[in-house]
């Protein structure tokens, strides 16, 4: 049979109508488009993923997407039926020169190849490139890490690295001279990242104590934003600002001095436009505020908040909405000794947080009149009880003031050894106020010394913190 016969060819037609009043539309033309078939739309606005339209084929063999406004220049994504391609088409939109391209897909290769725009084509080819030769330098890191290896072994290996990367170098420093003032050009320029010094090989990352960390990190602080020009919205919206900030804290060990000063430092840089910075702040941000102990400083996602609010384009409104973000951060942040307090059981017995003798208590602030809580209760007693630390104390914290209610629920249920349900009889505890709690349930885990090592977390995080606790034993 030949060749031919197994190869399906997928033609995308994509039509820009920029004139004022037409519609700017992407029209899908694929014989494997079948009735019913769906389409997904999405684009980035400011950094972040926004799905657009999910359109039904109606005719097989055809679909279009339309706007009532012109696409504006950023990365698109189009989400195709597997029979039409193996994974998401990705696109540039420059300010259009072409109002008409025409993007074809063999099936059989899983390849993309664009007809009628040099750009999307070359932006297409340089992915595959990097792609290729990342596998091929990840494969020579695992050979030249192996146990076995001489010194004379890692050094060949650590030039053949080199050797790969200033490939990748070279041919994004030939695409920049060659698309300049391109969305393709600033996507590649903020990408082309001069060789790191030393050894490719050494595990700088991991010991901030090595001379070797210092050289690298300071070498990533000079150079590794060289190539994003702030100034300019070009890059607003792709995914290319987060997902680079996000990274470039991902390069500094968590325990580094310095971090504090180089989230500031880019902050900073990102200032002379208010758009960029909003952008890179909210990725900083999210880097840092995150609810397992391990990955987060909660010191650092404050100064983060701080720093937007000292900004004079911040509005006075968002600068309110910023201080409740704080205070939230400074109820009880991770790290620190919880807030005590003294609650009741069912009996009127008194319990103090400080007083409970274990490894880990787990608070489980909920009310019986929620029903996600009353969804999620079960789940936790039930794996607390199976599978659960059994150096640890849950204290389910009904947080209203319905004594008859909460006395029947406490009644007409069975807990798990361990498990005390209280409650702030009174309110005289404050414990909303203490524990700044928006919503129910709220879940805390905090060590034996009652330092806060989990903070409003959910069921699934919970369980996964004691299970990494359970593997590392």
């Amino acid at each position: 049979m030949r060749i031919f016969q197994f190869i399906q060819i997928v033609v995308i037609s994509i039509i820009f109508t920029m004139m004022t009043n037409a519609q700017s539309s992407i029209v899908l033309e694929s014989s494997q488009l079948k009735k019913n078939d769906i389409c997904v739309f999405y684009k980035i606005i400011n950094g972040a993923l926004t799905k657009g339209d999910t359109v039904l084929v109606t005719t097989p063999g055809s679909l279009q997407l339309s706007s009532k406004t012109p696409f504006i220049q950023g990365q698109y994504f189009v989400e195709v039926p597997k029979e039409v391609h193996n994974g998401i088409v990705e696109l540039l939109i420059e300010n259009n020169k072409n109002s008409t391209f025409t993007v074809s897909f063999d099936a059989l290769y899983n390849t993309v190849l664009f007809k009628d725009n040099p750009i999307n084509g070359v932006y297409s080819a340089y992915l595959g490139t990097v792609k290729s030769t990342e596998d091929q330098i990840q494969k020579l890191y695992t050979k030249g890490t192996a146990v076995n290896i001489t010194e004379s072994g890692k050094e060949k290996i650590n030039i053949q690295i080199k050797e790969q990367q200033k490939k990748i170098y070279d041919l994004e420093i030939s695409l920049i001279k060659r698309y300049p003032n391109t969305l393709l050009s600033a996507i590649i320029k903020s990408n082309n990242l001069p060789l790191m010094p030393g050894s490719i090989l050494e595990n700088y990352i991991v010991d901030p104590k090595s001379s070797n960390y210092k050289e690298i990190t300071n070498f990533l602080r000079e150079n590794y934003w060289k190539g994003v020009d702030f100034k300019s919205d070009i890059l607003l919206n792709t995914m290319l600002l987060p997902s680079k900030a996000k990274k470039y804290i991902s390069l500094f060990d968590k325990n580094d001095s310095q971090l504090n000063e180089v989230v500031k430092e880019l902050l900073d840089k990102s200032a002379v436009n208010p758009l960029v910075y909003q952008v890179i702040s909210d990725a900083l941000y999210n880097s840092f505020n995150k609810p397992v102990y391990i990955d987060n400083d909660e010191n650092i996602a404050v100064a983060i908040l701080k720093n937007a609010q000292e900004q004079s384009f911040v509005p006075d409104w968002k600068k309110q909405s910023i201080e409740q973000q704080i205070l939230i951060h400074q109820k009880n942040m991770i790290g620190s000794k919880a807030v005590n307090f003294t609650l009741k059981d069912a009996s009127d017995t008194k319990y103090v947080l400080n007083d409970v003798k274990s490894k880990y208590t787990i608070l489980f602030f909920f009310d019986p009149e929620c029903s996600h809580c009353m969804e999620v209760i079960p789940k936790t007693k039930g794996w607390f009880h199976v599978d659960g630390p059994k150096d640890a104390h849950v204290l389910a914290i009904y947080i209203n003031h319905n004594e008859q209610e909460w006395k029947k629920y406490v009644k007409e249920n069975t807990y798990p050894q361990r498990w005390l349900n209280l409650w702030d009889k009174n309110g005289e505890e404050k414990i909303q106020e203490k524990y700044w709690i928006q919503s129910l349930p709220t879940i805390y885990v905090l060590d034996e010394n009652k330092k806060v090592i989990l903070k409003d977390v959910n069921y699934k995080q919970l369980i996964n913190f004691f299970s990494v606790q359970n593997q590392n034993r």
